[in-house]
C-alpha cells in the first residue's frame, strides 16, 4: 500500500521547527516525513525513496506535498531553495517549488522542467519569499505539474533560511563599565566617519585578563555536544603587541597565538585606531581558533583609554564563524590594560591587497555579467556564506561578510580557516618544489622516510602516490567512508606526531597497487608531510631543516601574502610537524594571490617556482595526464588538486576540466580557464559551484563550442 499523505485546503502550523538563532530550516528527508507534512497524491503518488544512501521525496503526475516554517520576530529576507531531480517531463511538465505567506495563496520559487530530467542530475531551485518579514510562518509546497504516471520529480535538500534586523541592536558600544546585557550591532566596532586620527607613530601592549563566563554566551549549533565541556564558554587571556599609524592598529603577533586554554587560541587581525574624547579607542577583527584543528569564530575586540593607556576597557564579541559543527554567539566586557611600549626597530608592513570592489559592480564593468551568478544562494546557504569574490584582472570583486549581528566592518581581513585546501597549498606545493630542486623527489619512497609506515605494508608507494591518495591501503573503496570513520577522528584529536604518525601508517590495510584507485584520506596528506620533512632534512643536513618554514614561507612573502600565513597548524610536541592536511589561516586576498600564482604557471619573477609537469597536471593543462577519478566520472584528483568537468553544464561540445581546491566544510578556490579566479568560504557543507562558472563564462568565454 502506498503512503499518502493528509490533504489540507488550507495549512495552519505544524510545529517542531528549528530554532530560532539557528536562522533555518533544513529537511534532507532522511528522517522520513512525520507530521510536518501534508498533502496529496491526486492522480500520482508521493512517498520517500533511496538512492546511493540518500532519501528524497518523489512526486509523481500532480502530487503534492507541503509544510510550515515558523520565523523569528525579526526574519528579514526570507529564502526558500530545494534540490529537483526529475525523469519523463514532457512539454511543460515541471517540478515546481512555490511559497504562501496565507496557505492558501501560491507563489513560484524555482521550477526545472523538460531537458533536466535525467532521473540523477540535482537542480538547485529558489528564491527570495516576498513579505515574509515580519510572519510567524511560512507555507513551503513541492509539486509536480505533470499529466502522466511516469512524470516523476524527486525533491531534496529543502531549505528555508533567513537573516536577522540588526536595527534594533545598539550601534554604539555602551558608556560605563557593567556587564553587557545583549549582544551590540556589528557597526559599533566601526571607525566612525570623520574619527580624528593620531598624526604620532605610537605603539602599546594590551592584555585582557580573560574570562570564565562572560557576559553573554548563546550556543548556535552543536552537532557534537561542544557546549558540555567544561571551559568551553571561557575567554582565554591575550597579549598583543600593536603598532598604531595613520588610523590603522597593526598587531605584531600575526596567526593562532598558543596558549593555556584547552579550547581556543586568538587570531589578531589588522584594525583600526582613532582619538575620541581625549583618549583612544582601538578596533580588532578578532577571532577564537579552536585548538588543534581549524575552526574560527570570528568577532571584534574594541578597547578604549585614555592617552597614556589609562582608564581601560574592553568589550569582545563573537558573532560569526566559518564552522560546520559548532556555532555560537559571546559577548562581554573584559578587564584590560594598555601600556606604552617602544616602537619595534621595524614596523610592520601593512597587509597588501588587491583592488576591492562590491559583486555588484561586475553589471557595471561587464556587459552581459550576472552578479547572482556568483556565491549564489542557490548553491551556498547565505546564512552558511563567510565571504566569496571573483578575481578579474587586479580587482576581486566580493560579497557575504554577513555576521548575525550586521556586515563585518573588517571584510577585507577576515581570518580564514582552509581545511583541505592546505593538501593542495602546503602538500602539493612543497611536493612540486621539492620534485623542481631535486628531480625523482616525488618518486621517492614513503617507507624510505618514515619509521612508523611498514615497508611491507607501504612497499612501492612513493610520495606522489600519497599526493594523489593513491596508496593502495584503505579500509573501504568507498571515496570518504574511511574520511568519515571513527578512526579518522581519533587521528585529528591527537596533538604529538608519535601518535598521529602511528595511526596515519597503520589505520588501513593494504588492498590494492599503488597508483590504482583514489581513496580520500587525510593520514595519506600527513605521511607525506612527514616525508618530505624527513627528505629535506637529508637534503639539507639540517636536523631542524622545516620544509613549511624554508620552502613555503618565502613564497607566500614572495606572493605578500598576510602574515597569517607564515603559520600553520603544527603538532604540539618538540618536533612541530607541520599537518600539511588542514590548519592553515588565510584571507580572500590571500587565496586570490594564490589562484593568480597557479593560473600564471607558478612562476615567480619570470622563473617556475614548481616542477613545471606536475604542476601542469595538476591544473588539467596535460591531457594526457588528468588523474584519478575521484568519487564521481565527472571530477579527477591529480597531484592534491581537485577538477571537474564542466563541460556539460556549459553545453560544450568537448571536456572542459576546471582544477580547484577544496575544504572541509564548504571552502572552495576554483581556476577558471578564462583566468578569472572564484573563491568562497562556508560552513554549511555545500561545494556548488556550477553557477559561477556559467557566470565566469558569460564575462569571458572559455569554451569555444558553447551550443
Amino acid at each position: 500500500m502506498r503512503p499518502v499523505l493528509l490533504a489540507a485546503a488550507a495549512l495552519v502550523f505544524l510545529g517542531g521547527t528549528a530554532a530560532w538563532a539557528q536562522g533555518t530550516f533544513e529537511d534532507d528527508f532522511e528522517s522520513g516525513l512525520g507530521e510536518r507534512w501534508r498533502g496529496d497524491p491526486g492522480r500520482g503518488d508521493i512517498r520517500l525513496t533511496e538512492y546511493a544512501g540518500n532519501h528524497s521525496l518523489r512526486l509523481q503526475r500532480n502530487a503534492w506535498a507541503a509544510t510550515v516554517v515558523a520565523l523569528p520576530e525579526n526574519a528579514v529576507q526570507v529564502r526558500v531553495a530545494v534540490s529537483f531531480a526529475a525523469d519523463d517531463l514532457e512539454g511543460t511538465d515541471a517540478c515546481r517549488l512555490e511559497t504562501s505567506i496565507d496557505g492558501e495563496t501560491w507563489r513560484p520559487a524555482g521550477e526545472i522542467g523538460d531537458g533536466l530530467d535525467d532521473a540523477v542530475s540535482l537542480h538547485r531551485v529558489g528564491a527570495d519569499v516576498p513579505d515574509a518579514a515580519g510572519r510567524p510562518w511560512i507555507a513551503v509546497r513541492l509539486r509536480i505539474d505533470g499529466n502522466a504516471s511516469n512524470d516523476t520529480c524527486w525533491a531534496d535538500g529543502l531549505r528555508v533560511g533567513w537573516s536577522r534586523s540588526a536595527a534594533e541592536l545598539d550601534q554604539e558600544i555602551p558608556e560605563g563599565s557593567g556587564p553587557l546585557s545583549a549582544p551590540l550591532a556589528a557597526q559599533a566596532f566601526a571607525m566612525p566617519a570623520g574619527a580624528v586620527v593620531p598624526e604620532a607613530v605610537m605603539s602599546f601592549q594590551i592584555r585582557l585578563d580573560g574570562r570564565e563566563t562572560p557576559d553573554g554566551f548563546r550556543v548556535v549549533h552543536d552537532e557534537f555536544d561542544y557546549a558540555g565541556e567544561p571551559g568551553i564558554a571561557a575567554i582565554p587571556p591575550l597579549q598583543v603587541d600593536w603598532v598604531g599609524r595613520d588610523g590603522r592598529a597593526g598587531p605584531l603577533q600575526r596567526g593562532p597565538q598558543p596558549g593555556d586554554s584547552q579550547h581556543w587560541e586568538w587570531v589578531v587581525q589588522p584594525g583600526r585606531v582613532w582619538l575620541e574624547a581625549g583618549g583612544l579607542q582601538v578596533r580588532f577583527p578578532v577571532a577564537l581558533q579552536e585548538r588543534n584543528a581549524n575552526c574560527l569564530h570570528t568577532g571584534w575586540l574594541a578597547i578604549g583609554a585614555d592617552a597614556s593607556g589609562e582608564g581601560a576597557q574592553g568589550v569582545l564579541q563573537i558573532g560569526a564563524e566559518t564552522c560546520a559543527y559548532y556555532q555560537f554567539d559571546l559577548w562581554s566586557r573584559l578587564s584590560v590594560s594598555v601600556e606604552p611600549i617602544e616602537l619595534p626597530a621595524a614596523l610592520p608592513r601593512e597587509d597588501q591587497s588587491y583592488e576591492r570592489r562590491h559583486i555588484v559592480a561586475l553589471a557595471d564593468d561587464f556587459e552581459g555579467a550576472d552578479p547572482a551568478g556568483f556565491g549564489s544562494p542557490l548553491e551556498v546557504s547565505p546564512e552558511a556564506m563567510s565571504v566569496f569574490g571573483v578575481l578579474i584582472d587586479d580587482v576581486v570583486y566580493a560579497g557575504g561578510c554577513q555576521t548575525r549581528f550586521g556586515p563585518d566592518p573588517f571584510c577585507a581581513g577576515l581570518a580564514l580557516p582552509s581545511y583541505s585546501l592546505a593538501k593542495s597549498v602546503v602538500a602539493g606545493l612543497a611536493l612540486m618544489r621539492l620534485e623542481h630542486l631535486y628531480p625523482g623527489a616525488r618518486a621517492s619512497l614513503v617507507s624510505d622516510y618514515v619509521d612508523a609506515c611498514d615497508a611491507e605494508r607501504w612497499a612501492g608507494v612513493t610520495f606522489e602516490h600519497a599526493l594523489d591518495m593513491a596508496t593502495g591501503l584503505y579500509t573501504s573503496a568507498e571515496f570518504d567512508a574511511d574520511e568519515g570513520a571513527p578512526e579518522l577522528w581519533e587521528f585529528m584529536s591527537r596533538s604529538t606526531h608519535a601518535e598521529r604518525i602511528d595511526l596515519a601508517c597503520n589505520q588501513h590495510p593494504r588492498q590494492s597497487e599503488p597508483g590504482a584507485r583514489w581513496v580520500y584520506h587525510t593520514t595519506d596528506t600527513y605521511v607525506l608531510g612527514t616525508a618530505m620533512q624527513a627528505f629535506w632534512r637529508a637534503q639539507t643536513g639540517r636536523a631542524d631543516a622545516d620544509f613549511y618554514d624554508d620552502l613555503l614561507v618565502p613564497l607566500w612573502r614572495e606572493l605578500n601574502l598576510s602574515p597569517l600565513m607564515n603559520t600553520t597548524r603544527r603538532s604540539y610536541d618538540g618536533g612541530r610537524q607541520p599537518v600539511s592536511g588542514w590548519g592553515l589561516t588565510l584571507t580572500l586576498d590571500d587565496m586570490m594571490r594564490l589562484g593568480r600564482f597557479l593560473q600564471e604557471g607558478g612562476q615567480v619573477a619570470g622563473d617556475a617556482w614548481a616542477d613545471p609537469a606536475m604542476l601542469a597536471a595538476a591544473l588539467q593543462r596535460d591531457p594526457a595526464d588528468r588523474g584519478l577519478a575521484a568519487g564521481s566520472g565527472v571530477q579527477r584528483y591529480q597531484n592534491g588538486f581537485w577538477a571537474w568537468n564542466a563541460g556539460p553544464a556549459l553545453g560544450c561540445a568537448s571536456d572542459v576540466w576546471i582544477p580547484a581546491l577544496s575544504g572541509y566544510g564548504g571552502i572552495t578556490l576554483a581556476l577558471i580557464p578564462n583566468g578569472h579566479v572564484y573563491a568562497y568560504v562556508s560552513d554549511g557543507r555545500e561545494f556548488a559551484w556550477r553557477r559561477a562558472a556559467v557566470a565566469s563564462h558569460a564575462i569571458q568565454p572559455y569554451c569555444e563550442d558553447a551550443r
